[in-house]
């Protein structure tokens, strides 16, 4: 009888690690993020060496929103600054910063692809952890 109590707990344990891993996952990946540059005629746009880009703002509130989703994934931050928008171009890099407990740290942002209209490009970006 204690046999079988000891291999269900131990088998409810490691599906609950199982669970967690898979959870931690899903939300560690949404360092990647998808930013579609859709500029509204007559409004003013952002443009980086003539290229469409991502504004700073719009890095700002992703990498506060997604750096920290669950306590044991990245660091709790605030204080998000980006310098410069993102160039709308495959390879294009920048470095944020934030604060994380009391200290700056520097977060690498990175364009992986673009895709669609050069007016309108959706681009994919990462942020590094």
């Amino acid at each position: 009888m204690q046999r079988g109590f000891l291999v269900g707990a131990v088998g409810g344990v490691a599906a609950m690690a199982a669970v967690g891993g898979v959870l931690t996952h899903l939300l560690a990946a949404k360092d990647v993020q998808h930013t579609t540059i859709d500029p509204h005629p007559g409004q003013p746009h952002v443009k980086v060496d003539g290229h469409p880009a991502v504004e700073r703002t719009i890095l700002q509130a992703r990498i506060e929103g997604w750096y920290h989703p669950l306590p044991w994934v990245g660091k709790d931050i605030d204080e998000v600054s980006c310098p410069a928008h993102l160039k709308a171009v495959a390879g294009a890099t920048g470095t944020c910063t934030a604060r994380a407990g009391g200290e700056r740290v520097s977060i690498p942002v990175r364009v992986i692809k673009v895709e669609g209209n050069p007016a309108t490009p959706r681009v994919t970006w990462k942020f590094e952890r």
